[in-house]
């Protein structure tokens, strides 16, 4: 790979599975301190997207005359709502401006600027390929400023909206073309095929692709979701759900989809969090965690040594644990953090709860609510109850 525009660049990895693709790009990943535009992950990004999603889609898309292609995009909608997704047309104009600056505006001359002296020698270069980087040669310094003006103008009215939502689904192409006809209208067609992703880089968008249902001509046709920078986990874990409901080929390999589940490995950008009372679920200090982009991750139980106590002072009723051999096993929810939230969330718990380390039932270790012991002199054992939503219950506060 060498560079095209060196403030936009980032290389696409192309693999059968999802689980393949997120396993090469995590390891290619990384900040490099040699590469000047390399940056570090901000560890801010949700582990996965919830279980029931928000889809912004393109209201009325462009196809090009493809009616293969449009019936492909309306099957995969139709899929997307059988994966529980909710999805929202919105006004497509800001992307499909800020995909037009990357080849009719000054942002070409960026490549003119990659390619340097071999400019110079046409006759190595492809024609086509030649003229469009040449065509850089033509705009000032002040015309640049401009485009980069309008990229962030664009790039800001984008990502406004794309934070209503979970991410945005689009044609990972809204049409195709043979090879022949490829030929003939090299530039135009190229255009068309980046309708729904030539925005993506100027934005600082993350973008996964997936196979979506064949079109009518037996041709293939795909989805692309496209969210904030650094959510390429997030996507990945809903790729999995995708590529397991429709149970596609393995690209052209004839090969079936694995049928047994599959998963990412633990992440290393988020904190896994066992939580018992107040944070659970519908539970009135719950939004302490999703207003940092925790995701539920599922219900559980600790192992079999540990004591629950209901701390009765305050306005809030909250639930004391404390690690003990005569405990029995409670419910907790685990959660996932991005890890710089991680020390917000913690630094909102009040004495005398704390975090600490818990055993779960199946032996995981993981993060979760502790409490000093002196603070449960007073307070009310429930240990017998096994948890939380439970004990509410028996008070009537459910």
């Amino acid at each position: 790979m060498v560079p095209a525009c060196r403030l936009n660049d980032t290389l696409s990895v192309f693999a059968l599975t999802v689980e393949d693709a997120f396993t090469v790009a995590s390891l290619a990943g990384g900040f490099d301190a040699g590469d000047a535009y390399s940056r570090v992950n901000p560890h801010t990004a949700p582990a996965s997207l919830p279980a029931h999603p928000h889809f912004a889609v393109p209201a009325n898309p462009e196809f090009f005359d493809d009616a293969a292609a449009e019936a492909a995009w309306d099957r995969a909608l139709e899929a997307l709502l059988v994966a529980g997704v909710t999805l929202h047309p919105i006004d497509f104009t800001p992307f499909r401006q800020l995909a037009e600056q990357l080849y009719s505006g000054p942002w070409v001359a960026e490549r003119t600027a990659a390619v340097g002296e071999m400019l110079q020698r046409p006759a190595e270069m492809d024609p086509v390929v030649h003229g469009i980087v040449a065509s850089g040669l033509k705009y000032s310094a002040v015309e640049a400023y401009q485009a980069e003006y309008l990229r962030a103008e664009l790039t800001r009215q984008i990502q406004q909206t794309l934070a209503q939502f979970d991410a945005l689904v689009v044609p990972t192409s809204p049409t195709i073309h043979t090879l022949e006809e490829m030929a003939q209208e090299p530039v135009h067609y190229n255009s068309q095929f980046g309708t729904y992703t030539n925005f993506t880089n100027l934005a600082d968008l993350a973008a996964l692709a997936l196979p979506g249902p064949f079109r009518n001509d037996d041709l293939p046709a795909g989805i692309t979701l496209i969210a904030p920078a650094w959510h390429d986990r997030a996507l990945a874990e809903f790729g999995l759900r995708w590529q397991q409901q429709l149970a596609l080929p393995l690209g052209a390999t004839g090969q079936p989809q694995p049928t047994r589940s599959r998963a990412l490995p633990p992440s290393s950008d988020h904190v896994r969090v066992a939580v018992v009372g107040a944070h659970l679920t519908g539970m009135p200090l719950n939004f302490q965690l999703t207003s940092r982009d925790a995701v539920w991750v599922e219900e559980t139980q600790t192992a079999a040594h540990y004591r629950l106590f209901a701390l009765l002072d305050g306005a809030i009723k909250k639930p004391g644990l404390m690690r003990d051999e005569r405990g029995a096993a409670i419910t907790v929810e685990l959660w996932d953090i991005p890890l710089a939230r991680f020390g917000e969330f913690v630094a909102e718990i009040p004495p005398p709860l704390g975090i600490g380390s818990l055993t779960l039932a199946d032996g995981r270790v993981v993060k979760g609510f502790i409490c000093e012991g002196s603070a449960l002199n007073n307070a009310l054992e429930i240990t017998e109850t096994g948890g939380w939503r439970n004990w509410l219950a028996t008070q009537g506060s459910l």
